[in-house]
């Protein structure tokens, strides 16, 4: 019988933990805190994998929702119409048959607008991306954070609802 993923992970926190970690030396504590952060990763992710499709999902349609909001609001020369272009092409291929592939080609373009908007942005385009670049990230960040909690960086009240 094939072995979960579930149990395939445990086997590899087990084995960080009962074999490769009481072995490592006294002095190697370099080694025993990447161990120890190894294992913790592993245990979070275990925690949070029937939850990553939806997170990521969401993750997709932030950065759809956000370049949408920019080809709307910004315009501008060469650089920008060509960067605007390609962010509305990524955009327009989201169907989300590759979640990661298309999330990352998002944010890519959206990455290559902000220099191409300062370049040779029409007026008023740079304020606007300012504006809506921080109003979707706060919302993101918000989502990150909550999703990073069992990582013990955050309170859960010092997060916030998370509206946009």
């Amino acid at each position: 019988m094939t072995p979960s993923t579930d149990e395939r992970l445990a086997s590899i926190v087990r084995a960080l933990s009962e074999v490769i970690l009481p072995h490592l030396p006294d002095d190697a504590s370099l080694a025993q805190e990447q161990a120890q952060l190894a294992i913790g990763q592993l245990q979070i992710i275990q925690m949070q994998l029937d939850n990553v499709l939806a997170f990521e999902r969401e993750e997709l349609e932030d950065a759809k929702a956000i370049g949408q909001a920019l080809a709307a609001a910004l315009s501008g020369g060469n650089a920008s119409t060509a960067t605007l272009s390609v962010l509305q092409g990524s955009i327009d291929g989201a169907d989300g048959s590759d979640v990661r592939g298309q999330t990352k080609a998002i944010k890519e373009a959206i990455d290559k607008l902000v220099p191409a908007i300062s370049k040779d942005g029409a007026d008023g385009s740079k304020s606007a991306m300012t504006e809506i670049i921080l109003k979707y990230e706060k919302v993101r960040t918000q989502k990150d954070r909550l999703w990073f909690m069992p990582f013990g960086f955050d309170n859960p009240e010092t997060v916030g609802p998370v509206t946009l």
